[in-house]
């Protein structure tokens, strides 16, 4: 019998969430699983949110104490407890309306019908992978993306941490005839990547030189004969953490082309100073920013 999921719940001042998603997002991957799925909604006539956050299984106490110690929620009203066992990413994501960044439009299956024939439309459905487009971060390196995409023809590019597949998704239609490459750790995000990729009719590629499409690829960040063998790329888009983004920055700055353009994003604004050093001390300059809510993209180059 499948374990039941399990929910903590409870209201909170808007401008403490963002702490409380970026704590969620940092613990689990210190810990080396998949971030649970956080929602957030606007209670009427209230200046709080209901915060509700949906765990595959029952996590550990030391987990969820951890995460309201280091958001500072120690004392913070909650519930906790066993759920029906739906596919709560579905149920929370399907509260969200389309979303709409530059020349892309992000929408679920239930929103089919909302598609623009003016926009570039693009199908991602909830399921087990980060990123419909509709986190600020996500949104924000779209909107980096259609910025960009009149100003170059890359032959290559990379979508690093993929979730999804939605920016990689996005910058094959911006340049369908570059050879393209997603990759993430995890298994289930680069299966559910492939999916929305066939979804959205971008073609699937193999790992061969000059062959326009998306390559997709589990790898636990560019220690990959594979993604190697592809390398330089011309521009690389790395949505993950402040952290990793840091810990990696020699490794991406290495498979960047000379002249090549980085994007990157999963930053809070408060910790764009900290990433952005760790870029320039590999030799790039920041082109410009992105802003969404709490968050922040950064357009890097050399």
């Amino acid at each position: 019998m499948t374990e039941p999921g399990w929910k903590l719940s409870g209201d909170l001042e808007n401008d403490r969430a963002p702490q409380l998603e970026i704590t969620l997002e940092s613990l689990s991957d210190f810990y080396g699983i998949d971030p649970p799925t956080l929602s957030r909604f606007e209670k009427p006539n209230s200046d709080l949110w209901q915060i509700d956050i949906f765990f595959d299984g029952r996590p550990t106490d030391k987990f969820v104490k951890e995460l309201l110690d280091k958001a500072g929620l120690l004392q913070w009203h909650h519930t906790f407890g066993p759920v029906e066992d739906r596919d709560w990413v579905s149920e929370s994501q399907k509260l969200l309306a389309p979303v709409q960044a530059g020349r892309f439009f992000v929408f679920g299956a239930h929103d089919a019908d909302k598609a623009d024939a003016n926009l570039v439309n693009l199908q991602v459905d909830a399921g087990q992978a980060f990123g419909t487009g509709k986190h600020e971060t996500t949104a924000a390196c779209l909107a980096l993306l259609d910025a960009l995409g009149s100003d170059i023809s890359p032959g290559k590019f990379l979508d690093l941490g993929t979730g999804s597949g939605v920016l990689a998704l996005a910058a094959n239609k911006l340049w369908p005839a570059a050879s393209g490459t997603a990759t993430d750790i995890d298994p289930i995000a680069t299966d559910v990547a492939v999916e929305n990729a066939s979804i959205n009719k971008v073609p699937i590629r193999e790992f061969k030189p000059g062959i326009p499409g998306v390559a997709f690829k589990t790898a636990d960040g560019l220690d990959d004969a594979e993604l190697q063998s592809e390398a330089p790329y011309d521009v690389i888009i790395a949505n993950i953490l402040a952290g990793p983004l840091v810990a990696m920055a020699s490794d991406i700055v290495a498979a960047l082309a000379p002249g090549g353009v980085l994007i990157l994003s999963g930053l809070l604004i408060t910790q764009q100073s900290e990433v952005m050093q760790a870029y320039q001390d590999q030799g790039l300059q920041l082109i410009k920013s992105e802003e969404s809510g709490e968050w922040s993209a950064l357009q890097l180059t050399s």
